[in-house]
């Protein structure tokens, strides 16, 4: 069972959202991007420290230099590397294999008890302007798109998880250049 709000929204293209939040990704984000833009992994990810942030619902890599998350590279204006500037708009390069995050926002949402409820992120309203515009969202992609995280967050978790017991065991060293070699692998063997 779904609850959501009855609520306008439009995504007006303004990139707020893209330029005020690191966007964490899973193998599934990695895979999708790198295809459609032929870009290597670490041309478009890089390592946030988990330190300078709250918990998220992704899994923390553990490096041999701390612990970290997964995330989309930046441009030095805060900006997503796949915004593109385009008048005073700015224009996701990657919109049709955007990360599942990118998906969902403004709205978030949480389970309880085999109901998944639905509401727009409370940091959003200051800033984003598609909330009260356009039509009432019908929650289509985003109930599609649910499913699909779902178990794209439950198959990272494993792969982090082993990579991180392979730190743990000294199996690996944990450098960065290691996870990425390892990472390359693990979401590139189905081309293999």
């Amino acid at each position: 069972m779904f609850i959501f709000p009855r609520v306008k929204f439009e995504c007006t293209l303004c990139g707020e959202c893209c330029r005020r939040y690191w966007i964490p990704i899973t193998h599934i984000d990695i895979l999708r991007i790198s295809k459609y833009t032929g870009m290597d992994i670490k041309e478009f990810t890089a390592l946030f420290p988990k330190e300078y942030t709250t918990e998220w619902s992704y899994p923390v890599i553990k490096l041999r230099d701390g612990e970290f998350y997964l995330v989309l590279r930046k441009n030095i204006d805060s900006s997503c590397i796949f915004n593109k500037r385009i008048d005073d708009k700015l224009i996701c390069s990657i919109h049709p294999v955007k990360p599942y995050i990118c998906r969902f926002y403004p709205f978030v949402y949480w389970e309880d008890k085999g109901i998944v409820k639905f509401e727009i992120y409370e940091k959003a309203y200051p800033f984003c302007p598609g909330i009260g515009y356009g039509f009432y969202n019908d929650f289509k992609v985003e109930v599609k798109s649910l499913l699909e995280i779902k178990k794209a967050k439950y198959e990272y978790q494993v792969i982090i998880t082993h990579w991180n017991r392979l730190v743990d065991s000294n199996l690996v060293e944990g450098t960065i250049e290691e996870f990425y070699t390892y990472l390359g692998k693990v979401c590139f063997r189905e081309l293999e």
